[in-house]
């Protein structure tokens, strides 16, 4: 038997994976080849590395996009909201798999499935709502946003890692003479430091990159984040696709970069409790 024939499926499971791969990365290598080409030489050839690479359109992209205000909009926003993601779905998560009351797992059924609605559907009421907090074209009314979006998901996946924590341990510490308080803070946070690890960097990603809730919010040119000012590179300064694309390098350098060194933490996380 041919050395194919006995290892077909691997083949194509790599056939198929690497397919995959080249699908994901040649957009961010597209986007950086164009970024560091003239007008012409995109014109040129639209699909080849540049020859001549010029970071001419970068400097441009980064004075129009304002781009240090803009960047610490992203960066309030995100650690906010990661932040306060943390500080609600932990003791959520906690409450929903080692203490015991009347309607704990209605509670967080119901906060689990409003995952199944479509963030489009309520997207007017929740505008009326922040508006009528004043909290529009405020971080921190990008940062409600962001964890109250966050919520279901984050607290699925903590909870998922606090099920496999024996409730043993929870218990003898009761026993010593912990109260609720201390048994979160000081028996339950150590030990979902892997957990938490990955929910923030997943939630680090999506907010930094979202434009959705951003463009909701934030309205004011000032208060705009990076990745706002990127896309309104077209519709202010013309539709030249070296400018958006060096626009685009600069808003998605700091998420690549943190994918990049914590993607060990992150496929940890994600296979967390899936052998038990």
């Amino acid at each position: 038997m041919s050395f194919f024939a006995r290892h077909s499926t691997r083949i194509l499971i790599f056939t198929i994976l690497v397919v995959l791969a080249g699908t994901t990365i040649y957009p961010l290598v597209f986007v950086f080849s164009t970024a560091l080409k003239t007008d012409a030489q995109f014109a040129a050839d639209r699909f080849g590395l540049p020859l001549q690479p010029t970071i001419a359109n970068i400097l441009l992209a980064a004075e129009r996009m304002d781009i240090w205000r803009a960047a610490f909009n992203s960066l309030v926003t995100t650690i906010g909201g990661v932040i306060g993601a943390w500080a609600i779905c932990l003791p959520l998560a906690f409450a929903a798999t080692k203490l015991r009351f009347r309607g704990r797992d209605a509670l967080f059924a119901l906060t689990l499935a409003s995952m199944l609605i479509p963030v489009q559907t309520i997207l007017f009421p929740f505008y009326l709502a922040v508006k009528n907090l004043g909290l529009v074209n405020q971080h921190a009314g990008l940062i409600i946003s962001f964890v109250t979006f966050a919520i279901p998901i984050t607290a699925f996946q903590i909870a998922a890692y606090l099920r496999n924590i024996p409730d043993e341990i929870i218990e003898a510490a009761r026993v010593d003479g912990a109260s609720t308080a201390q048994l979160l803070f000081y028996i339950v946070l150590p030990m979902c430091r892997p957990v938490l690890a990955v929910t923030g960097i997943i939630n680090f990603i999506w907010m930094w990159n979202d434009i959705l809730l951003p463009v909701l919010i934030l309205q004011v040119p000032g208060s705009r984040t990076l990745m706002i000012n990127a896309g309104l590179l077209k519709g202010q300064f013309g539709s030249s696709t070296t400018l958006i694309s060096a626009g685009l390098a600069l808003a998605i350098i700091p998420v690549l970069v943190m994918f990049l060194l914590a993607q060990r933490q992150i496929i940890q996380g994600m296979t967390t409790g899936a052998v038990k």
